[in-house]
This record gives structure tokens, C-alpha cells and sequence, in this order.
């Protein structure tokens, strides 16, 4: 300890720690109080609308409740509050679906579209600062570790005075990550907190995802520290020490990123949006026509063993519709099913990539848990989808139970439409999230770091 306490004292009064860690704290209190001034902005702005779109639903004019499922309405996924820190796929994949009779509506209100130039630089979140800015401010605090000291001489003196290698080493790698877990660990853990503090969160059990998301994050942090010590270990000068972090540092989070992604596409191809879309206008155009139409209306009054509409004990158009709507949802199932499984399986590949960099393990691993992970958003879409089938299920079941016909005209109104609940999203709890991959990567990438920081300490020349 008291060797420990020893370098940290040295470190801390090193000028290199106080600039590099005022910029970090600076760059990430900026994105992070830009994108919590946003989420308060949305969060304010989809209650609003929520309001007014409940209200809608509510005061429509009394109608056929056929018609009012075509009138429909809007409804909003709550962003994640940890989305403050890494927005994951939010900004992408779209917030709010359009609720309507016989259609699977799109997600829609992109973040992206509006998109600053320095989010477009890929610097726009506390995430992005960490995964690709934090390895290189840890790489000049540890690059100059042992070789600084081996130019100078020094280290010959401190190896001939009786310091073991492995003791030197593991103390200096104890201040530095002390000093990180001040100025990135206590950042994040202190301003995400408040900030969470203060977004209505209602099951995303926040506190239970942003420990780890922080721990995370200090242990992809350490992975490169021990990656520029173990360079510093072997190298025999500080200059060379540093030039093979820094391309250390191009390979691992620049480069790599960009091969997985290739790699992943040619190994796990996503099926094609567009010939999704097609195969379900195709199935539904064959069920739409008006011979097949005709052949299901004979199949119901044969059913009921009665040879016109108006003997029928229900609404034959509403049972018609309702069996149609089964139909169309037995489509989307199978379709839209497939599509979503084709980029789980992507999400699920560039996991396993992690091999390749620690960015990449720490992509999906953060992701997960601050919830903005892509498998997040597929829950929204479909229980979105399966609150508007629980509306058409509803006005189909009120036309069916109401028969029309002659003079016989049924017409909804309030006491109907307040039948319908508002849509209330239940996230996808954190011990149903799937990071055991990224998680057990990450660990790995430690290991093998450290078990080569090991391996260059008992070679340690002076």
C-alpha cells in the first residue's frame, strides 16, 4: 500500500492527469447536459402529445366502431433514461407508431434525422466519448509507465535496489486506475445519477443499470491502460511506447468496428425490409379480392346453417373483419417475425465480434444495459402491434354483437371508446436482457491483457 500510495502521490501532481482529466470531465458534462436537456424536451413533449392524443380518441363523434379503428391514433415509447449516456439504437429505429385498422405501422420520429454535425461525427454521447476518446487519454497517462523511466535510467536504479517488477507494475496500474475512476467512474456515477434522478422512469430500474454501466466502462478503460503499460513494459523508448498504443489504438477502435460490420453483414445478411413489405402486400392483396371475400361469407352462413346476412344472430361484416384482421395478424406474425429474428441474429453476431476489439464488447454490453439496445426496441414495436389488435379485436367484437341490416344502422360512441385502456409500454426488465456474451468477452479481453502484462513483467529488462 505504501508503495501505491507512493506512485499515486507522483501521479497526481503530474500535469498530464489534471489537463487530461479537466477535458474529459468538460467533454462529457457537455454531452451529457445536452442530451439530459433533450430528454427532458421529449420526455415533456410525448407526454403532451399522449394527452392530446388519449383526448382525441375520447371526444371523436359517435361513428361505426369500424370507422373509428381506421381513425386511430399515435402512441410513444418512453426513452430510456440511461439513453442520456448511450442512446444505443433510440436515435435510429424511431419512437412513435401510428395505431390503425389492417395496417403494421413503421416507427417513426427518427432523433437522427435532426441530428447535430458533432453527433453525426460519432461524438455526440457520453458513450461515444468513452469508447473512443477515453482510450486515448488513457493511453498518454500510461504509455510513458516503464519506458519513460528505462530512457532515464531510473529503472535499472529501482530494479537493482530489490523492487520487484510485479509489484512496481501492480502499483503504478493501482494510481492510475484510481485516477480514472476519479475523473471518468465518479463523473458518470454523479451526473448520470441526477440526471436519471430527475426523468420519470417508471420501470427501467435505473440505478440497477447505471452501477454496471459505469463499471463498464472503467473496466473497458482499464483494458487499455494495461494495454499501454504492457507496450511501455517492452518498449525501449517512451516515443515507441507510444506510437505502438496509438496504433494499438487505431486498430482496436477504429478500425476493427468497421471489419465486424462488413463481417457480420456477409456472415448473418438481414433479410430485405422491402421484399418483407412485399411478401405482406402480396398475402394480403390474395385475401382482399372480392371472390375470396365472397367464398368466406358463404362459409359463415353455412356455418350458422342460415342462407342470408340478415338471419345471422351477428354482424356478418363485423365477423368478417374480424376473421380477416386474424389473417393479417397471422402475416405480420410471420413476416415482420422473421425480419426482426434476421437482425437479432446481426445483433447477436456483432456480439461475438467483441473477439476482435473491446469497443465492440462494450457497444452491446452498454447498450444492454442502459436499455437502448436494439431487442428493447422490437419489444416496443410489438407491443405497440398488439395493442392496436386489442382495438380492433375490440370495435370488431362491438360490430359483431350489434347485427346491421335494412334500416338497422349501429353507431359507437364514448362509452366505447373509454373501453380501450391507454397504451402503457412495460420495458424489458434488465434480468431478461441478453449481455452475458458481451459481458464474458469484455472479461476476457482483461484476462488476456493482464495475462500478457504478467507474461512482459517477467521479461522486464531495464
Amino acid at each position: 500500500m505504501r508503495l501505491v500510495r507512493a506512485e499515486l502521490g507522483q501521479l497526481l501532481r503530474d500535469a498530464r492527469l489534471r489537463w487530461i482529466g479537466a477535458v474529459l470531465v468538460i467533454l462529457l458534462s457537455v454531452a451529457l447536459v445536452g442530451a439530459w436537456r433533450q430528454a427532458a424536451r421529449d420526455a415533456d413533449a410525448v407526454q403532451r402529445i399522449t394527452q392530446a392524443e388519449r383526448g382525441r380518441w375520447l371526444g371523436q363523434d359517435a361513428k361505426n366502431p369500424h370507422a373509428a379503428d381506421h381513425y386511430g391514433l399515435w402512441v410513444f415509447k418512453p426513452s430510456a433514461p440511461l439513453a442520456i449516456l448511450d442512446p444505443g439504437v433510440e436515435p435510429y429505429t424511431g419512437r412513435m407508431v401510428r395505431i390503425e385498422a389492417h395496417l403494421f405501422n413503421d416507427a417513426v420520429f427518427r432523433a437522427v434525422q435532426d441530428a447535430n454535425p458533432l453527433t453525426r461525427a460519432g461524438l455526440g454521447s457520453v458513450a461515444d466519448i468513452v469508447q473512443l476518446i477515453v482510450p486515448l487519454a488513457v493511453i498518454l497517462l500510461g504509455f510513458s509507465a516503464f519506458a519513460a523511466d528505462r530512457e532515464r535510467g531510473t529503472l535499472r536504479l529501482a530494479l537493482g535496489n530489490g523492487a520487484a517488477p510485479g509489484r512496481l507494475f501492480t502499483a503504478r496500474l493501482a494510481a492510475l486506475l484510481s485516477a480514472l475512476a476519479l475523473v471518468i467512474g465518479a463523473p458518470l456515477l454523479v451526473l448520470g445519477g441526477l440526471a436519471a434522478a430527475n426523468l420519470d422512469a417508471p420501470g427501467w430500474e435505473v440505478w440497477p443499470r447505471l452501477v454496471p454501466w459505469v463499471a463498464a466502462q472503467l473496466a473497458y478503460a482499464a483494458a487499455f491502460l494495461i494495454l499501454a503499460m504492457t507496450l511501455s513494459l517492452t518498449a525501449r523508448t517512451a516515443r515507441a511506447a507510444l506510437a505502438a498504443s496509438l496504433l494499438a489504438w487505431v486498430l482496436l477502435c477504429v478500425a476493427a468496428p468497421r471489419l465486424a460490420t462488413v463481417g457480420v453483414e456477409a456472415a448473418a445478411p438481414a433479410l430485405s425490409y422491402r421484399d418483407t413489405r412485399a411478401r405482406i402486400d402480396g398475402a394480403v392483396r390474395g385475401h382482399r379480392t372480392a371472390e375470396a371475400s365472397d367464398e368466406r361469407a358463404k362459409a359463415i352462413l353455412a356455418r350458422y346453417g342460415v342462407t342470408a346476412p340478415d338471419a345471422l344472430p351477428v354482424d356478418l361484416r363485423g365477423l368478417m373483419s374480424s376473421e380477416n384482421e386474424q389473417h393479417y395478424f397471422a402475416v405480420f406474425d410471420a413476416a415482420f417475425g422473421a425480419f426482426f429474428d434476421s437482425l437479432l441474429r446481426q445483433e447477436r453476431a456483432y456480439a461475438w465480434a467483441g473477439l476482435l476489439s473491446p469497443r465492440i464488447a462494450l457497444q452491446a454490453l452498454s447498450a444492454t444495459l442502459a436499455g437502448t439496445d436494439f431487442p428493447q426496441h422490437v419489444r416496443f414495436v410489438w407491443a405497440a402491434e398488439h395493442y392496436r389488435r386489442g382495438i380492433s379485436e375490440r370495435m370488431n367484437r362491438a360490430i359483431i354483437d350489434n347485427p346491421q341490416g335494412g334500416e338497422r344502422r349501429y353507431t359507437a360512441g364514448h362509452d366505447l371508446w373509454e373501453t380501450v385502456p391507454p397504451f402503457d409500454y412495460v420495458p424489458m426488465p434488465l434480468a431478461g436482457a441478453t449481455f452475458a456474451v458481451p459481458f464474458a468477452i469484455l472479461a476476457a479481453w482483461l484476462a488476456v491483457l493482464g495475462g500478457a502484462a504478467a507474461l512482459a513483467i517477467r521479461r522486464l529488462k531495464p
